[in-house]
């Protein structure tokens, strides 16, 4: 059996793995980057490709002034008690760094995307491709890592065994022809997706999704979780989750979380609300499939639609004839079958939301009120992915049951415990590639560190 030897071996290609990937060779690490499902959508290219970094130099060059700070403060606002304190505060100095680093030295065609806002972020703060898009910017980061030299990518080939040993670990895996290859790398991290797409996991750790569409990657199996264990890792947050409150109901388009924000409101079959819209899309989730039918009607304008030009969720959505489009409210309540007086009703109480009246659903802000033409679109809630799993510090090692790091063993994205837990409503809107590309960033920065001081020892 051959074998090659490298610094690092990543198993999981996906935001997690392939970051760490890409920081990891501009910081002089041999690398095997490492996915039996490599082919396969993945949750970055599922997701809207969104992240936070608060204080980047392209939110201060728009004018916008933020710090990691004021994201931890909106954090721990909105998700309280269950904020992941390990690793919150490393995260949120880290993205900003990250982001200009991708910028300046990797060339990245990352923006600041000053029309994007999200529910419980005090300023717009989110930087993606342009226009935002989860495909995008996955595809940049496969063309980045694939050009990077100390990088051997062993792609869609089946695991055989990992195990560790004196050296670290080793990975057995068969190449294209069916022969055995073993990877020995000094340093492992697990870079999986998360358990949402695995039935049993989902029905014991979040019961109230267990009948949702799995919006993620369907090899989301919780094998690395597992590994993990194996390892004699720890686990937290398993009941955390992020749901999408906009889903279409075929599951293959969704509208984005910005349309509240932006003075949409969403009735039931019935044409009456039932819930504060702007709560924020993971808890939206399990208000919607408690309606009959387990789905909502979203309603808006073209003033509100054409604020959407750079939101590629509701662009495919609208492209995939998702969207019920009238000049009279009638005719849109006929098309979308709901009763017309309950809408008609229910608008005009917005308008007096919108202009000043107490929301008796507790929403805060309306925006303005709808006016023709309108919009509209029929959604549900899904399971986006899962949150809980392995522990880490704030440098991404993972945590025994006594939060001892295990030598040499590391954890990032779906795989590994997220920002915040439990169920959906603490999850903050970009908290999952926050975490992904912030522990990418952290473990990079822990295994060097870990090697000079290595070689200082022995100095």
């Amino acid at each position: 059996m051959s074998t090659s030897r490298v610094d690092l071996a990543i198993l999981g290609a996906g935001a997690g793995g392939m970051m760490s990937t890409l920081v990891g060779a501009r910081h002089g690490l041999s690398i095997a980057l490492i996915d039996p499902h490599f082919s396969a959508p993945n949750n970055l290219y599922i997701s809207g490709g969104l992240f936070p970094a608060a204080g980047s130099r392209l939110q201060a060059g728009a004018g916008v002034a933020d710090g990691p700070q004021a994201w931890l403060d909106d954090l721990r606002a909105f998700a309280g008690a269950s904020v992941n304190e390990r690793i919150a505060g490393a995260i949120a100095h880290a993205l900003p760094r990250l982001t200009d680093f991708l910028v300046e030295q990797c060339a990245a065609p990352i923006r600041f995307l000053a029309d994007v806002p999200a529910p419980g972020h005090g300023r717009t703060r989110f930087h993606s491709v342009e226009p935002a898009s989860g495909r995008a910017l996955h595809t940049w980061l496969r063309n980045a890592t694939a050009g990077e030299r100390a990088v051997d990518c062993i792609a869609d080939a089946p695991l055989a065994a990992v195990s560790r040993n004196a050296a670290g670990f080793a990975i057995e895996h068969a190449d294209a022809a069916g022969r055995s290859r073993r990877v020995q790398a000094r340093c492992l991290m697990l870079a999986g997706g998360g358990f949402g797409g695995n039935p049993r996991m989902v029905a014991r750790y979040i019961p109230e999704m267990a009948h949702a569409q799995n919006l993620g990657a369907a090899n989301n199996d919780g094998s690395a979780i597992a590994l993990a264990q194996n390892f004699g890792a720890t686990l937290a947050g398993m009941d955390g989750y992020q749901g999408q409150g906009h889903t279409n109901p075929d599951g293959k388009t969704r509208l984005g979380m910005s349309l509240p924000l932006l003075g949409a409101v969403m009735v039931n079959r019935d044409g009456r609300r039932f819930v504060r819209e702007d709560i924020g899309p993971s808890a939206l989730a399990a208000h919607v499939l408690a309606q009959p039918g387990q789905v909502a009607l979203e309603v808006f304008d073209a003033h509100i639609e054409n604020q959407l030009g750079n939101h590629s969720a509701y662009v495919d959505a609208r492209a995939a004839g998702r969207i019920i489009a009238c000049d009279a409210l009638a005719d849109l309540a006929a098309l979308a079958g709901v009763p017309a007086a309950p809408l008609a009703h229910t608008l005009k109480e917005c308008a007096r939301f919108a202009a000043g009246a107490a929301d008796p659903l507790g929403r805060h802000g309306f925006a303005h009120a709808l006016r023709p033409p309108y919009r509209a679109s029929w959604v549900t809630g899904t399971l986006a992915h899962t949150q809980g799993g392995i522990v880490t510090d704030d440098g991404a090692r993972v945590l025994d049951a006594t939060g001892t790091p295990i030598p040499g063993l590391l954890a990032a994205g779906g795989s590994a415990a997220g920002l915040s837990g439990h169920g959906g409503d603490a999850y903050l809107p970009g908290n999952g590639l926050a975490q992904s590309f912030g522990l990418a960033w952290l473990a990079v920065q822990s295994i060097v560190a870990g090697a000079q001081h290595r070689y200082d020892a022995h100095a």
